[in-house]
């Protein structure tokens, strides 16, 4: 039934929250998780929590870096989950883009039986101004089942 599960991080405490459930899902199903972080292209909506200085830096050396933040987020992930639940199959997927719709687009190619997101994460600013939050959105356009972790 749940065979193939995604879960979206983003750092934040709450994807936290939701790659727990979803690990604790895929043990009781005996499932295998993709973890995905999505890069925004333009980077808005996404600060990190300590960006580094930028004295001069160009747009190459920001978008590196900003790459880099995000490597490092699904790399805290996957070492999350191999000391919590080593006998699980995880991978893990950088996309680029805006999150919701790249949240469904690979639930769409990969043909997960199930996505697992935050309530909030670091897009609390895009909701605040009125453009939906990526959990929302996800819930509405995904092709499988969604479970939003708060």
């Amino acid at each position: 039934m749940l065979s193939n599960i995604l879960v979206a991080v983003d750092g934040s405490a709450n994807s936290e929250r939701a790659l727990d459930f979803a690990l604790d899902l895929a043990e009781k199903y005996g499932s295998k998780i993709t973890v995905l972080n999505v890069s925004e292209s333009s980077a808005i909506g996404m600060v990190p929590q300590e960006p580094p200085a930028y004295s001069g830096a160009t747009t190459a050396v920001f978008a590196k870096d900003m790459r880099r933040f995000h490597v490092e987020i699904l790399n805290k992930a996957l070492t999350h989950a191999a000391e919590v639940k080593p006998g699980l199959k995880v991978s893990s997927k950088l996309r680029e883009g805006e999150p919701a719709a790249e949240i469904v687009a690979e639930a769409k190619e990969g043909g997960f039986d199930a996505v697992v997101v935050g309530h909030v994460g670091v897009g609390r600013v895009r909701e605040f101004l009125g453009l939906g939050g990526i959990s929302d959105k996800v819930a509405h356009s995904a092709p499988c089942p969604v479970i939003i972790v708060r």
